[in-house]
């Protein structure tokens, strides 16, 4: 998510609505400042106030995240892009902090290709065997690996 696009399309959308900040803000309860601060990409607006500003600007929550309006062939694949963002944030937001947001969603996704690669094999001997080829690590390392990566995805 990139607040200064996000904000631009704020602007965008109520514009092109013939809105003022201040009417933007009297409809969502808030201060006209508070649209200026979204609109300079300063902030986003609060998550309460996300359905009733795409309601009001005409525009999805999708198209909000993106920053942009989207067109019906690439929906699915935006949506499921700015989903993925929320959700890294939202798992950033709730870690120690201690590396850059930019190297947390690296990490991230680098543990999701291993571990849609290591899912492919029929059983852990073959993924285990394969990391092993592959890394030069030990038998056990790798067995260690599997497990952390199967157990780090797995859904209940």
């Amino acid at each position: 998510m990139n607040q200064i696009e996000i904000g631009k399309f704020i602007s965008e959308c109520r514009k092109s609505k013939n809105m003022t900040q201040t009417q933007l803000a009297e409809m969502l309860n808030t201060t006209n400042k508070s649209v200026s601060k979204w609109e300079n990409g300063s902030c986003l607006p609060d998550a309460s106030l996300y359905e009733p500003l795409c309601d009001i600007l005409g525009i999805t929550i999708n198209e909000l995240f993106a920053g942009q309006k989207i067109k019906n062939e690439d929906y699915q694949r935006i949506a499921d892009a700015n989903l993925m963002k929320m959700l890294k944030y939202q798992l950033y937001q709730s870690s120690d902090k201690s590396v850059a947001f930019a190297e947390f969603s690296n990490a991230l996704n680098k543990m999701a290709e291993v571990t849609t690669i290591l899912m492919q094999f029929k059983t852990k001997e073959e993924a285990v065997d394969y990391l092993a080829k592959e890394t030069n690590l030990s038998v056990e390392e790798c067995s260690a690996a599997y497990d952390f990566y199967i157990n780090l995805f797995k859904i209940d």
